[in-house]
C-alpha cells in the first residue's frame, strides 16, 4: 500500500465534492492523487492536463485501487473493493430533502443488503450541519460518529471562484444581464417521482415560451438551465420549444472547460429549483431561491420528503405555474426580497459553517486517527454464543424445493422450507413425499451459497440415488457451495418414486473459512504439479519430434 495515495471517483467524472477536495489537496506534498474515470473523452482531456488518472477496469486503475490508502468519492464508489486497512471517505452529494436509503419505500430487501455493505465499508461521511448529520446517519443506518460535520468541499467554490468569468467560457451573455440559474432534481429514479419533463422544461400547464421570452428580454435577463446528468435524454429527444433567453447547459460543455456548476454558481442573481438539495448550497450566497413545484403533491406521494411538510424547509417562494414564476422574478428584479429573513433564520439548520474552508476541515478529519465504527466493531455479536443477537445468525437456511411435474422447474411448483443448523443439531434433513407425478427435484439449500455440505445422503424409496449439483463442486466427499443459488438436482430417469430423503451436515464458510483455504491450497499445489509435468513434457525430445504430426492432424 501507498500511505500517500488518495484515489478519487465521482459521478459524473471529475466533479462534485470529490473534485473540489482534489483541487484543495492536489498540491499537498504529503499526498499523491489519482482519478478513476468512466468516460474516455474526459479521461483523454485529463491526460492532456497531466492529471494522474486511469479508466475503470484498466491495469493502472486496478493497481492504484489496490495500493490506495484513502478512497474519496461523492457517493459510495469503491466500497465493495475496499480492504480492511484502506479508508473510504464518502463526501456525499447533497442535503437529503427527499427520502433516500432505508427511508425510501422504493428499496427492496436486496437494495437494503447492498446499502448496508457499502455504508458499513465507508469510514467517514460528510454533512453540512447537525441536522444533516442526524438525517444522513438515520437514512443510511450508520454510526452517527462517522458522519462528520465539515461542510461540503464543493461549496468552497462559492467563496473562491469568479462565477461570471467562468460562465463566459461557456456562454456569451451581456455583462450587465440578470442571470437566473435553473437546476431541477433528477426524475424517474427508483419510482415515478413526479413529472418527467416530457412536455416542457418546467412541467407547467400554462407554459408559454414566447411569453416567458418576452418577459426575460424586457428585463434584460437570462435563465441558464442545467439538468441532472441522469435526465439529459429528456431534453435531447424532445421537440418542445424553449425560450430564446433560456440557455441549456450540458455536462460536456462544462467538462470541456474543466468546470462544474459550483464554479459558476455565484454568477447568478437567483436560483430556481424544485426538490434538489442544490438550494441548500445556494443559501450560502444569501440570494433569492424560487421553488418550482407544479407536482409537489405527486412527488410527495411517489418519493416522499424528510419532513411531512417540505415547505418548512423551503425558504423561498413555492410556485406551480409560469405566471407565478414571472410574478416572482419580477419582484426579485425590482429588489423585493421577501424571504431574506427566513433564509437567515433557516441557515443554521442547513449549515454549521458559512465559509470556504470545508475542504480543510475534511482533510483534518481524515488525518485524525479513527476508531472502528459500530458497524464494523460489533459484527461479532451475531456469532454463535456471543450474545442474544446470535438468534439472528445466518445459519438459518431459507431452502426452496422445486418439483418438475412436466412443466420444468417453476415458481408454482415450489415448496419453501425454513431450516436452522447449529452446534447441537448440525444435521439438516428434508423429506419429500407423494412424488408419483414428479420427474425430477431441485433443492436449493439457501440463496447465499457459503456452505460446505458433509455426510451427504440422498435416498429414493430407501435406496441411494444419483444426483447432480450446480454452482458448487465436490472435494473429498464434501460439496462446496461458494456461489449464490446452490442447487442439488435429482433426476428420476423414467422411474417413479414415492419418497425422497436428503440429509447433510452444514458448515458455514463465513465464520470458518479455513477448510476452504486448505482445499484451495491443495488444488493450487495439484495444479502446480500438473503444470510442471506439462512443461517437462513440452521440453522433451519426443514432444518436439512429433510437433509436425500434431500440426497435420489439426489441419485435417
Amino acid at each position: 500500500m501507498d500511505k500517500k495515495l488518495i484515489v478519487f471517483g465521482s459521478e459524473p467524472d471529475f466533479s462534485d465534492n470529490s473534485r473540489a477536495f482534489w483541487d484543495y489537496v492536489k498540491d499537498n506534498p504529503n499526498y499523491d492523487t489519482f482519478w478513476c474515470i468512466q468516460n474516455e473523452q474526459m479521461y483523454n482531456r485529463m491526460l492532456r492536463q497531466n492529471i494522474a488518472c486511469g479508466l475503470y477496469g484498466s491495469e493502472l486503475a486496478d493497481q492504484k485501487i489496490e495500493e490506495a490508502d484513502f478512497f474519496v468519492t461523492s457517493s459510495f464508489e469503491f466500497s465493495y473493493v475496499k480492504k480492511k486497512n484502506q479508508k473510504h471517505i464518502s463526501l456525499w452529494h447533497g442535503f437529503p430533502l427527499k427520502l433516500i436509503g432505508y427511508f425510501s419505500s422504493a428499496s427492496s430487501d436486496q437494495d437494503f443488503e447492498t446499502l448496508k455493505i457499502i455504508t458499513s465499508q465507508s469510514d467517514m461521511i460528510n454533512a453540512t450541519s447537525r441536522f444533516c448529520q442526524l438525517t444522513l446517519s438515520g437514512m443510511f443506518s450508520v454510526d452517527p460518529n462517522k458522519v462528520k460535520v465539515t461542510g461540503f468541499p464543493r461549496n468552497d467554490y462559492l467563496f473562491t471562484e469568479n462565477g461570471r468569468d467562468n460562465l463566459r467560457k461557456i456562454i456569451d451573455v451581456e455583462d450587465d444581464s440578470k442571470l437566473i440559474f435553473y437546476l431541477p432534481t433528477m426524475r424517474k429514479g427508483l419510482k415515478q417521482e413526479g413529472q418527467g419533463f416530457e412536455e416542457n422544461i418546467f412541467n407547467y400547464k400554462d407554459y408559454d415560451p414566447k411569453k416567458l421570452d418576452e418577459f426575460l428580454e424586457n428585463n434584460h435577463a437570462y435563465i441558464v438551465a442545467k439538468l441532472h446528468f441522469a435526465d439529459n435524454d429528456y431534453f435531447t429527444k424532445g421537440n418542445f420549444e424553449l425560450p430564446k433567453r433560456l440557455i441549456l447547459l450540458n455536462t460536456d460543455s462544462l467538462n470541456e472547460q474543466f468546470l462544474t456548476i459550483y464554479h459558476i454558481m455565484n454568477a447568478f442573481d437567483a436560483l430556481i429549483s424544485d426538490y434538489s438539495s442544490v438550494y441548500v448550497d445556494y443559501l450560502l450566497l444569501n440570494r433569492p431561491v424560487i421553488f418550482s413545484c407544479p407536482d409537489l403533491e405527486e412527488y410527495k406521494r411517489d418519493r416522499g420528503f424528510v419532513v411531512d411538510d417540505p415547505s418548512t424547509l423551503m425558504p423561498g417562494a413555492i410556485i406551480k405555474t409560469q405566471d407565478e414564476l414571472i410574478c416572482t422574478l419580477e419582484n426579485i428584479f425590482r429588489g423585493k426580497d421577501e424571504y431574506k429573513d427566513l433564509r437567515e433564520e433557516k441557515m443554521s439548520l442547513f449549515h454549521t459553517y458559512v465559509d470556504g474552508n470545508s475542504s480543510q476541515r475534511v482533510l483534518e478529519q481524515m488525518e485524525l486517527s479513527s476508531q472502528l465504527d459500530f458497524d464494523k466493531k460489533f459484527g461479532y455479536l451475531y456469532y454463535p454464543n456471543q450474545s442474544s443477537l446470535s438468534n439472528y445468525y445466518h445459519m438459518d437456511l431459507h431452502s426452496e424445493c422445486f418439483v418438475d411435474k412436466g412443466n420444468g422447474f417453476n415458481e408454482e411448483d415450489k415448496i419453501v422450507l425454513e431450516k436452522r443448523a447449529d452446534d447441537v443439531h448440525p444435521i439438516i434433513e428434508y423429506d419429500f413425499k407423494n412424488l408419483s407425478n414428479v420427474s425430477s427435484i431441485r433443492l436449493d439449500p439457501d440463496f447465499h451459497g457459503h456452505w460446505i455440505l458433509k455426510k451427504i445422503v440422498v435416498k429414493a424409496d430407501g435406496n441411494d440415488i444419483d444426483y447432480e449439483i450446480a454452482n458448487g463442486f465436490f472435494y473429498e466427499d464434501c460439496i462446496y457451495f461458494c456461489k449464490p443459488d446452490p442447487q442439488i438436482i435429482i433426476v428420476f430417469k423414467e422411474q417413479q418414486y414415492d419418497e425422497v430423503k436428503i440429509s447433510f451436515e452444514v458448515q458455514d464458510l463465513y465464520t470458518d473459512p479455513q477448510p476452504f483455504y486448505e482445499m484451495l491450497d491443495f488444488m493450487m499445489n495439484k495444479n502446480s504439479q500438473l503444470q510442471n509435468e506439462i512443461t517437462l513434457m513440452k521440453n522433451s525430445r519426443s514432444w518436439k519430434v512429433t510437433a509436425p504430426l500434431r500440426k497435420l492432424k489439426n489441419h485435417e
